[in-house]
């Protein structure tokens, strides 16, 4: 079918199960348009997070290696500190990228504390063949000891609204969102009008045995009403302690 799309989105653990990560991005790499990926570090080697010290510091390096036949982009909130990668495959034309940040701004960490660390989305507008599709990448905010509804969960989908529900032409939200289905959070985004897959699929879980804290959800690919889903699911490989998620579409 002329302009079907296959997105993958994962939280990459900052790269800690890297021999795993590499191996399934490879593989995935053959039937996978775009990436995205959220919990990345883009240093120099050598070079380490003040927060995730365990992190793989140039892993946006690695996935280029890995990915010699996609486009890469990425948006960093703090210096040195884990954000946001986008990967399009070359048969796709990137038309359009953006950073717009939904609490927070850039750079505005104090004291290391990852808590106070910006919330951006990266948008990537893409095209091929007549088909264009919105595709935004975000690391939503966490506010221990859950992820349920807080003042600043709600303020930043309040704001995710602002930015996507105007907006013309297929949209795509993915990423680690950091918020249970259930929360008036998620709601708002439902509103846009978005899908909730999550909730449509009825999927049990999106982490790994390696997250050893009770909420089994964080992660979702919400498309507009106007995107036809012709798969969406789980990948059970474990590369993190979050689970990729796949949809394909048109």
């Amino acid at each position: 079918m002329v302009g079907i799309l296959r997105l993958v989105t994962l939280n990459v653990w900052c790269g800690k199960l890297f021999d795993e990560l590499i191996g399934f991005v490879k593989e995935e790499a053959y039937s996978t348009d775009v990436f995205c990926f959220q919990e990345v570090l883009d240093n120099k080697k050598g070079v380490p997070s003040a927060v995730f010290k365990d992190g793989r510091e140039d892993i946006v390096t690695e996935f280029r290696r890995a990915l010699p036949n996609f486009y890469a982009c990425s948006s960093i909130p703090q210096v040195n500190e884990r954000g946001l990668a986008t990967f399009v495959k070359n048969s796709w034309r990137v038309d359009e990228i953006k950073e717009e940040y939904v609490l927070g701004g850039k750079n505005t960490m104090s004291d290391n504390r990852w808590s106070t660390i910006g919330i951006n989305m990266l948008y990537t507008r893409i095209s091929t063949k007549g088909e264009q599709f919105n595709i935004w990448n975000l690391h939503g905010k966490f506010v221990a000891p859950d992820k349920k509804d807080y003042p600043e969960t709600l303020e930043q989908s309040r704001n995710i609204s602002r930015i996507i529900a105007p907006m013309a032409g297929k949209r795509i939200l993915c990423g680690d969102f950091n918020l249970d289905p259930d929360t008036e959070s998620i709601s708002i985004l439902e509103r846009i009008p978005l899908r909730n897959l999550i909730k449509e699929y009825k999927i049990m879980s999106t982490r790994t045995r390696y997250y050893g804290l009770p909420a089994q959800f964080a992660d979702y690919i919400m498309p507009s009403e106007d995107v036809r889903v012709s798969d969406f699911g789980v990948i059970n490989k474990v590369v993190s302690d979050h689970l990729p998620l796949y949809v394909e579409c048109y």
